[in-house]
């Protein structure tokens, strides 16, 4: 139990690693699940969690197109943002020539957060991700094929 664990502060108390291979293929301007999710419950309430994750991705289309990504926080029902992109195109594909070639790029994006929760119960961090744009026949999807998309959360004592 938490209060029979006599660690000094900076260590790793415990380590979650999850992955997803299950295509998501919502082409939407607005954020929706990747399906990538990990659930780490904390030992100690002060802890930070290091939340690292690697999404797979594809982009297509025959003109400029972008995806970006957030990392939510849910805890007892409660979804809390803890990264959020400054732009809607974290990763971009650009293409000058606006015509009817298709563009695809396939990739894993890492992100990387440090989120302190407070809390000692069950804390599930997910990726979500928006499109840039849906007009030329662009496209965003996850673990396309099948590929995986994987993470990790580490517990860090205070």
């Amino acid at each position: 139990t938490a209060g029979t664990i006599a660690m000094p502060a900076g260590m790793c108390v415990q380590t979650v690693d999850f992955t997803h291979s299950t295509a998501v293929a919502t082409n939407s301007t607005s954020f929706v699940d990747s399906g990538l999710s990990g659930v780490i419950t904390p030992k100690f309430s002060n802890s930070k969690i290091y939340v690292n994750c690697y999404q797979h991705f594809r982009l297509s289309g025959d003109h400029d197109h972008g995806v970006a990504f957030k990392i939510i926080r849910t805890v007892g029902g409660s979804d809390t943002t803890v990264y959020t992109p400054a732009t809607n195109y974290e990763y971009y594909l650009y293409d000058s020539t606006a015509n009817t070639t298709e563009d695809v790029r396939l990739d894993r994006f890492p992100i990387f957060v440090v989120d302190t929760p407070s809390t000692t119960s069950a804390c599930t961090y997910k990726v979500q991700y928006q499109s840039m744009r849906t007009d030329n026949n662009n496209l965003a999807s996850m673990q396309h094929d099948s590929n995986f998309s994987m993470g990790f959360l580490m517990e860090i004592k205070q």
